[in-house]
């Protein structure tokens, strides 16, 4: 039985969780994310003791890493992340150094569609979306039964502008995921109503009848159906699957999309919408089928 350390680095804090060979989750652990760590070092640093707790349990034979935004996989390194304020930073390499151990880089998005697509809701599909909803917002496509990445660029539907006024990480205004994620679901609720809330808490006080969670999530779905209409019209996908913290509420985001998307659609594809299977932990066992790839070949 081999173990591998699967890590996935948000905006907010970094998941990691020790897996299995057969792909049970043995532990967890996690840490705030590092702020203001523009040369990754920290993050790297945080990575290595999330590591190095779990090898008092276990041997690990490999890591594998995912991180948002615009990445050179081959090469190891984050070209851009708005939401961890990186640029060219070579995080593979740096994880790597601290740890001492073979380390299989991805994005967040990406490693969640390997998942997915091998055990998952993606199965079966040739055309396909993965689309994680959480602190940011991007999408993993599988055109033909391929992840296509364009060099690490593709997929990052969370700057497409769907028509509103909100600023963005990115600089821009009108971008999904200044209006969608599950964080700006939050920031626009406490705007309004001047109240912290998660993006759950914001869902439930909807359903209870609370105006301003009304809109706000009335509004993150509309522009989700704006951005689903778009990918649906270039990319013709089967299936749209979603993970992520929003997708927990399943149905409840899934029948009002669609109920927008049959609004919005004519002479295109309807896709099946779909919940994804590992749901939030996508990410975390297409990490470990990643590190564990990597630790057959090491």
């Amino acid at each position: 039985m081999k173990y591998v350390a699967a890590v996935d680095v948000g905006g907010t804090s970094i998941k990691a969780a020790l897996v299995s060979s057969d792909f049970e989750i043995i532990d967890t652990a996690t840490a705030p994310t590092p702020k203001g760590d523009s040369t990754g070092i920290e993050t790297s640093r945080a990575i290595a003791e999330l590591v190095f707790s779990f090898e008092l349990k276990r041997p690990v034979s490999a890591i594998g890493l995912a991180v948002p935004g615009a990445l050179d996989e081959p090469a190891g390194t984050s070209r851009w992340s708005g939401n961890l304020g990186w640029k060219n930073v070579p995080i593979r390499d740096l994880v790597a150094k601290e740890t001492k151990k073979p380390v299989a880089f991805g994005h967040d998005v990406r490693t969640g569609m390997v998942a997915e697509m091998r055990k998952g809701a993606a199965q079966g599909f040739q055309h396909s979306i993965f689309i994680p909803i959480g602190t940011g917002i991007a999408a993993a496509l599988v055109i033909d039964g391929e992840i296509r990445s364009s060099d690490g660029y593709a997929g990052e539907i969370g700057h497409v502008n769907v028509g509103h006024d909100r600023l963005c990480v990115c600089g821009k205004h009108g971008c999904l995921e200044a209006i969608s994620s599950a964080h700006s679901i939050g920031e626009s609720y406490k705007e309004i109503s001047g109240k912290s809330a998660t993006s759950e808490e914001i869902f439930n006080l909807a359903k209870n009848g609370d105006a301003t969670a009304l809109k706000v999530w009335e509004d993150a779905i509309h522009y989700l159906a704006v951005a689903c209409e778009q990918l649906i019209t270039i990319l013709s996908p089967e299936a749209i699957v979603f993970g992520g913290g929003v997708s927990v509420v399943g149905d409840e985001l899934l029948v009002p999309l669609k109920k927008k998307l049959d609004e919005r659609l004519t002479f295109q594809r309807v896709p099946q919408l779909l919940i994804a299977h590992y749901g939030s932990q996508a990410g975390t066992i297409g990490c470990a089928m990643l590190a564990l790839d990597a630790a057959s070949i090491a």
